[in-house]
């Protein structure tokens, strides 16, 4: 019996170490809801013969990644973002990138006036957060981390590949918010998806994990610098920050309301400078657990 106390303390510490993945977990009123994902392993990048893959998605390597981790149940919302630039009294500009009345014009063209309060569309609290540039998204989890005395962080380009592939999530109208096959930005309400530019948060089923707008509704910032291949990729899921072709480029993921459905693609990848604030970009949080 003098090691039983021990075998007590061992049962009590495997049910709470990691939340479960059931559980929403929320370090704070107007912090971002959390899940728990749990470790695995996957094979990142494309398949030989997906002919609609590009040469960046591969080559396809497997990744571990050995610890669970949270995310953000769906994209921070303008409500959420505005509780940090009330605190800090941060500067998220006052231009960004985009079109008029979402008609493309076969160019993208940087907004004066427009900002994450008026991104060129109309917008309710419960949308996601937008026009915001990488720098505005790490200064939000540099807040949030200061503010709960957890590590917040954005989340890795591997990290989100597991969440999309985990997800399980066949995209189609009714399942995503984004646009027309056609060709590019051209917005398309269909099925369940009945939004031209943004729609409110978890406004579809969650995935298997419990996850909402992983693919589409908006791009979502990552930690990662950009490179054209996976040459040299990292195999524990960990962000690429060095070596990198484009070191002043940070991958975004997932796709938006105005692509077509083919930009959704789990392995397709798409990156964007890191100052660059556009009207279909925003992001997602992750954690790290205790």
């Amino acid at each position: 019996m003098r090691h039983s106390w021990l075998a007590i303390l061992i049962v009590a510490l495997s049910s709470i170490a990691y939340a479960d993945a059931s559980e929403v977990i929320r370090d704070c009123a107007d912090c971002p809801e959390m899940k728990v994902v749990p470790a695995g392993s996957f094979d990142m990048g494309a398949v030989d013969g997906d002919a609609e893959a590009k040469d960046d998605e591969r080559p396809r390597h497997r990744v571990t990644i050995a610890k669970p981790f949270a995310v953000g149940i769906h994209e921070v919302t303008r409500a959420q973002f505005e509780k940090f630039i009330a605190s800090t009294g941060h500067d998220a500009g006052n231009s960004c990138h985009g079109y008029e009345d979402g008609k493309w014009q076969g160019k993208w063209e940087d907004k004066e006036g427009w900002s994450w309060r008026r991104p060129g569309y109309a917008q309710e609290p419960n949308h996601p957060a937008v026009c915001i540039n990488w720098y505005d998204a790490k200064r939000y989890v540099e807040w949030l981390s200061k503010s709960t005395g957890k590590h917040y962080r954005l989340l890795t380009e591997a990290e989100w590949e597991y969440i999309a592939q985990a997800g399980k999530v066949s995209v189609s109208h009714d399942s995503a918010n984004y646009g027309a096959e056609a060709h590019c930005c051209t917005s398309l309400a269909a099925g369940k998806d009945r939004w031209l530019t943004t729609a409110p948060v978890a406004s579809f089923a969650p995935d298997a994990l419990g996850l909402y707008d992983v693919r589409g509704n908006v791009w979502e910032w990552l930690e990662d610098c950009y490179n054209d291949s996976y040459t040299g990729a990292s195999t524990d899921g960990s962000a690429r920050t060095a070596n990198c072709s484009l070191a002043d480029r940070r991958s975004v993921r997932g796709g938006g309301w105005g692509d077509p459905g083919r930009l959704l693609r789990t392995t397709y990848r798409l990156r964007s400078p890191v100052e660059g604030r556009y009207f279909g970009l925003g992001f997602r949080v992750a954690r790290d657990l205790d």
